[in-house]
């Protein structure tokens, strides 16, 4: 298989449904395979229609030193003498469950990274591989936040294998017109005056400021500005800012930075914050990862104008989605956001 990588030896060859060369499965199992592969992953990235940042090397890499736990298994599947057909990205827990490296505490989507039309081919290898004597031992394959068009759970919804697809969670996704006219007349009426309302407000505040991160300079104040206004904003999760999650948080936010894929906005009073939205800009879509505002700005709405601004944002630079990423908060729907499911596919292994 060519690739520019060091490929581990043995490889498991698992025979073509289609005719073809046999297909190579090889496992990579050290931190440092995330940055020698990384040349490839993003080719593949760039070769299919429907990738995310989170499934980005970078990210999964930070994830991992951060709160990863178990074995690495990144499954590279290939023919001799050719370019990658698709990585998949695993991880092997103590207790024999196997699932994609990113977790979905903190990933949003997650799947295998697949040239276009080869997902059915891959999995079928990988598979091969995975109920070999040669594969190490799991005993329950479970793949959180698989986007429900992916043709991943196409494909284990058509195999003959005794998969499950549960629903897992649903990402509201605003579809963009061309202009913020367009978008606002997609809005209920009430919605609507409401939301020029606030906006025709904020915009007569003293000192107020849009402040977006483009330089590494400002990464650290902006960075804990945002982590501020989050805890403000959402005093039951005090937990979730642990050690592990903020030293994931800083490392990515620098990662996406240097890619060019971080949004991060800040709007501003008289120098003081009062509000934050941390995005990812990739593709032809902004995702709305994570959110905060000062409870104590309330009258200003600041949540809700900061974010008005950043759909506005989006549709100037011709992004056609807005994807406000896991859950449903009524406040997405406000906003004229539509559902995108994403699955649990689960696998016992055979024998198991």
């Amino acid at each position: 298989m060519s690739s520019s990588c060091s490929t581990p030896t043995p490889c498991y060859t698992a025979p073509s449904p289609s005719g073809k060369e046999p297909l190579q499965v090889c496992v990579h199992s050290a931190e440092e395979d995330f940055t020698r592969l990384a040349p490839e992953w993003r080719s593949l990235m760039e070769a299919r229609s429907h990738a995310h940042p989170f499934y980005d090397p970078a990210w999964l890499a930070t994830w991992w030193k951060h709160l990863g736990s178990g074995e690495i298994h990144i499954c590279t599947i290939g023919r001799q003498g050719e370019p990658l057909l698709a990585i998949a990205p695993l991880t092997l827990r103590e207790d024999g469950v196997m699932r994609f490296i990113g977790g979905e505490d903190l990933t949003d989507y997650l799947d295998i990274i697949a040239r276009e039309g080869a997902h059915f081919e891959a999995w079928g290898a990988l598979l091969e591989y995975l109920n070999s004597s040669a594969a190490p031992p799991w005993k329950e394959l479970v793949l959180h936040s698989t986007p429900e068009d992916s043709p991943t759970v196409a494909y284990f919804s058509a195999s003959e294998n005794t998969a499950t697809i549960e629903p897992e969670e649903v990402c509201p996704v605003i579809t963009l017109p061309d202009s913020w006219d367009d978008y606002t007349g997609m809005l209920g009426q009430r919605e609507e005056r409401e939301l020029r309302r606030k906006i025709r407000k904020a915009n007569m505040e003293p000192g107020l400021e849009f402040h977006r991160t483009l330089a590494e300079k400002e990464l650290e104040n902006d960075i804990e500005e945002f982590v501020h206004l989050h805890k403000l904003s959402q005093p039951e999760k005090a937990d979730f800012w642990n050690e592990s999650r903020l030293a994931f948080f800083k490392n990515m936010s620098r990662e996406m930075l240097d890619r060019g894929w971080l949004d991060l906005s800040i709007m501003r009073v008289d120098d003081h914050p009062v509000a934050a939205n941390f995005s990812l800009d990739y593709g032809d879509r902004i995702y709305l990862y994570n959110s905060g505002f000062d409870p104590g700005e309330r009258e200003l709405s600041a949540g809700l104008v900061l974010l008005a601004q950043n759909i506005e944002q989006a549709i100037q630079a011709g992004r056609t989605s807005f994807d406000m990423l896991r859950g449903d908060e009524p406040y997405k729907y406000r906003f004229a956001a539509k559902d995108e499911a994403i699955k649990c596919i689960r696998l016992t292994r055979e024998g198991a």
